[in-house]
C-alpha cells in the first residue's frame, strides 16, 4: 500500500489538493484459497474521488490443463465506465488419455455481471496407419 498527496496554495487558494493511493497485493501466489494478484490505484483532488482503477488475476494449472482470469474496474468520477471479468482455460490433457477429446478451449467476456461472449472450441483427432479423421466443435 502506498499513498502520495500534493497540495498547491495560490493567493491562499487551493489550486491542487490531489492525492493518488494505490496498493498491490501478489501473496495469493502463494495461498490457493486467494486471487493471485490484486492491484488498485485511487486519483483523488478536493477530496473528491476522480479515478479508481483496480484489477485483479488468477491462474492455475493441473497436468495439461490451465485456467484463468482477469478483472478489471475502471471509475471515473465516483461513475463505474467498467467492470469487467474476463475468463479462460485450455485442456489439452487428452491428448495422452484415448478416451478424451484432444484439446478443450474456452473464453467468457463479461461487463458488469452480464454475459456478453462466450466461446467454446473442441478438437479430436486420431491417425492409424496412412488413415486421418478428426472433428473440430465450436459453440
Amino acid at each position: 500500500d502506498g499513498s502520495l498527496g500534493l497540495l498547491v496554495r495560490v493567493d491562499n487558494e487551493n489550486e491542487v489538493d490531489g492525492l493518488v493511493s494505490g496498493s498491490f497485493d501478489w501473496s495469493g501466489t502463494e495461498d490457493a484459497d486467494q486471487t493471485d494478484l490484486r492491484a488498485s490505484m485511487t486519483v483523488s483532488n478536493k477530496q473528491r474521488e476522480r479515478l479508481h482503477m483496480a484489477m485483479t488475476a488468477d491462474g492455475g494449472s493441473q497436468d495439461e490443463a490451465m485456467a484463468g482470469s482477469l478483472g478489471l474496474l475502471v471509475r471515473t468520477d465516483a461513475d463505474d465506465k467498467l467492470d469487467g471479468h474476463l475468463s479462460g482455460a485450455v485442456d489439452w490433457s487428452g491428448m495422452t488419455d484415448a478416451n478424451q477429446t484432444d484439446l478443450r478451449a474456452s473464453m467468457t467476456v463479461i461487463n458488469r455481471n452480464r454475459e456478453k461472449l462466450h466461446m467454446a472450441m473442441t478438437a479430436d483427432g486420431n491417425s492409424r496407419f496412412r488413415e486421418r479423421d478428426g472433428s473440430l466443435g465450436l459453440l
